[in-house]
């Protein structure tokens, strides 16, 4: 079987956005711990195989489907 990894980047102010306005909100630590992991997952994301700027969610779904397409 053959693994292929996708890192989703998303700018960090979107990323604040995005926890913030959650239905199961994250409480003020969640949030602020999750954006203190940031620095450290960006510095990992070289090691992926496809990296995919995820600003629009119908885009981002069509890039992940055509990579899988891709990969099979």
């Amino acid at each position: 079987m053959k693994v292929i990894t996708i890192f989703l980047r998303v700018p960090k102010e979107e990323l604040r956005k995005r926890l913030e306005e959650r239905v199961d909100k994250p409480s003020k630590e969640e949030i602020e711990l999750r954006l203190g992991r940031y620095d450290f997952e960006e510095s990992k994301a070289e090691n992926y195989d496809y990296i995919i700027e995820n600003t629009d969610k119908d885009k981002t779904v069509e890039e992940v489907i055509n990579i899988i397409k891709k990969e099979i």
